[in-house]
């Protein structure tokens, strides 16, 4: 088992300078990690949480780490969570919440100290288990492939080792470690994979666990393909303009496993009802969908991702020259006879000062608003102009005005008002420039 952890040290990339923070439990698992760590002369420390659930049970793990590391000099970080209140809190399981609280600590003392690995004891029958419990609850393909070895600077050097051969090791050099009683408990369902479904299993092949790991393997190749395809799959279809995303629907469905690869492209967006989503790619336009940082929208024959899209009126002082808010925009003012005498463009818009009356107000568009485009004599609604436009539902969301004395000076970005446009006798102006 050394000669084999030795060599999967080097494949990790673990070299004699190499700092390594070990998220140590006391059980068998991470104490054999320990002691295989010490004999290939790792620089190492120990990191212990606390989770406070099993009473005086967790309190003396606490003090058997503590006492191992003062036995072998070793570095030790311990840290005691109310994993309950924060599972509550955040309405979620106690297991997840435990997850969730060790790897923000072990990710921060990782920072802080310098450590160039995070090392866990996972080994070959933790991977079974995480498969079998991905499969339950319904998984892609990266689902399949069970605990990487190494992941995001997190090693896994037992991670090829069965369970049993932990168990040998840690008898033949007569290691003490600590049992945790919760692994009997069966209302978790790791537990209740371990202790009942795989031993059910094995009733049926008894190398069910070499069996699966061998699948493992080929799924884990399999996804090396799968990614790249996918990968140059989003490349052709998936277009960012403008700080936005947009998926061309019928070159979409044109592809073969078109529901698969919008889940691919919409996963990544945090949108996870690939049904409704594919569902709505055959109806007519308008159909929203929204989670807690994107805003997605079916238009015409596009599928259109946006960050939200908030946006709040801001008051302009005649003193302003620059805000943030709703986007940033520049206010400068002129003599007429410094700039040459032109039209706006969309990102510059140049405006008669004389016919301002401040504060001025930028606020989003609003249903009835009306203004008279630039070159023309009688009034729009902009509803129209969108229309004639060709604005997108998600441009028509982003449209914001400028407004003087309730009149509309112009569509931010757009189109300058008629009535606002310099004349050969203007003498101030007012610049807007995005």
């Amino acid at each position: 088992m050394i000669k084999e952890f030795s060599r999967i040290l080097k494949e990790l990339g673990v070299i004699h300078k190499t700092r390594i923070l070990l998220a140590l439990s006391g059980g068998v698992d991470s104490i054999v990690l320990f002691h295989l760590f010490q004999k290939m002369n790792c620089d190492f420390a120990i990191a212990h949480c606390n989770f406070c659930l099993r009473g005086h049970e967790s309190d003396d793990d606490e003090k058997f780490i503590y006492s191992l590391s003062q036995a072998n000099g070793i570095k030790v970080f311990v840290e005691k969570f109310n994993t309950k209140e924060y599972a509550q809190k955040n309405n979620i399981s106690i297991q997840m919440a435990a997850r969730e609280l060790r790897y923000i600590w072990f990710k921060t003392l990782k920072k802080e100290f310098n450590y160039n690995f995070l090392a866990t004891a996972h080994h070959h029958d933790d991977a079974i288990e995480t498969v079998l419990i991905n499969l339950i609850r319904g998984t892609g393909i990266s689902g399949l492939h069970g605990i990487k070895k190494s992941h995001d600077n997190i090693i896994r050097p037992l991670i090829s080792f069965h369970k049993k051969d932990i168990l040998h090791y840690a008898h033949l050099n007569k290691l003490s470690y600590r049992e945790d009683s919760s692994n009997d408990d069966d209302r978790y369902v790791r537990n209740k994979i371990r202790n009942q479904i795989i031993p059910l299993m094995k009733q049926i092949n008894p190398n069910v666990t070499t069996s699966i790991g061998k699948t493992m393997s080929r799924i884990y190749e399999v996804e090396k393909l799968y990614v790249q395809i996918i990968r140059e799959k989003k490349e052709k279809l998936l277009i960012e303009k403008d700080n936005e995303f947009r998926v061309d629907i019928p070159s979409l469905l044109n592809e073969t496993s078109a529901k698969q690869l919008l889940y691919e492209i919409v996963s990544d967006f945090g949108f996870s009802d690939i049904d409704a989503v594919f569902n709505s790619l055959n109806s007519s336009s308008g159909k929203e969908f929204f989670n807690n940082d994107y805003y997605m929208i079916k238009d015409r024959r596009e599928l259109i991702i946006s960050r939200h899209i908030k946006i709040d009126s801001c008051v302009i002082d005649e003193d302003v020259t620059f805000v943030n808010v709703p986007f940033k925009i520049k206010f400068i003012v002129s003599s007429h006879d410094k700039i040459q005498l032109k039209d706006c463009s969309k990102e510059i818009m140049y405006i008669d000062y004389s016919k301002l009356k401040f504060p001025l107000l930028i606020r989003p568009w609003s249903e009835g608003d009306r203004f008279i485009p630039l070159g023309m004599k009688r009034f729009k609604k902009l509803s129209d102009y969108f229309i004639d436009n060709k604005f997108s539902l998600i441009m028509k969301k982003k449209a914001c005005v400028l407004i003087s004395n309730n009149d509309i000076v112009c569509i931010l970005g757009e189109r300058l008002d008629d009535r606002f446009k310099l004349v050969e006798d203007s003498k101030k102006v007012y610049i807007v420039k995005l």
